[in-house]
């Protein structure tokens, strides 16, 4: 019979996504996924499979942490939310390791796609194609012209700006990008008024 599990597995995989995040797939390890989470690698792979499963449900769990972010802040969908998003994108955290200094794992995940599977290409694309879509919706609402335009290039701009985080391990690298993305959208804004 087998033992029952001695561990929450939402916590024990949301652990694994912050390991993620900061290192990346190829640099991540078992045994630091063992050391995040408490769990032997049997226990691991038992439970959540091989590193590449372990990975694809740290995919889905970041992207239904930004579906929420998604809903709460284009709930009605409007160019001011992606304003909002691209401000709160560049503020200073109060805590230097804190994971958002890493940017969004979903873009550290772009720099590793050469070696990555179909099926996380595919997770990735879907997260992209999540917020390129709250942008389309909110131009459309907004009565921007050529809403799929302007998505491809907010959702440049965000990448851009979350790629800068990474590289220079602090939310504020994406200041100069943020200001920009919010400007732009200002100006779009008085187009239409």
């Amino acid at each position: 019979m087998a033992r029952p599990r001695k561990f929450d597995e939402n916590e024990a995989l949301q652990k694994m996504v912050q390991v993620f995040w900061r290192h990346g797939f190829d640099a991540t390890t078992t045994r630091m996924l063992e050391d995040a989470t408490g769990i032997g690698v049997r226990g691991i792979a038992n439970t959540f499979g091989d590193k590449e499963e372990i990975f694809l449900k740290v995919l889905g769990a970041y992207t239904e942490m930004a579906r929420g972010v998604v809903k709460t802040v284009y709930d009605p969908p409007r160019l001011e939310a992606a304003q909002i998003l691209f401000q709160s994108l560049a503020q200073a955290t109060d805590d230097p390791d804190d994971v958002t200094n890493c940017g969004c794992l979903m873009v550290n995940t772009v720099f590793e796609l050469g070696r990555a599977s179909p099926r996380v290409r595919d997770a990735v694309e879907a997260y992209r194609s999540m917020w390129r879509e709250a942008f389309r919706k909110a131009a459309i609402a907004d009565g921007v012209s050529d809403p799929d335009a302007r998505a491809e290039f907010l959702l440049g701009l965000l990448w851009g700006a979350l790629s800068q985080i990474r590289l220079m391990g602090s939310t504020t690298a994406a200041a100069p990008m943020a200001q920009i993305a919010v400007e732009t959208i200002e100006g779009w804004k008085r187009q239409i008024a």
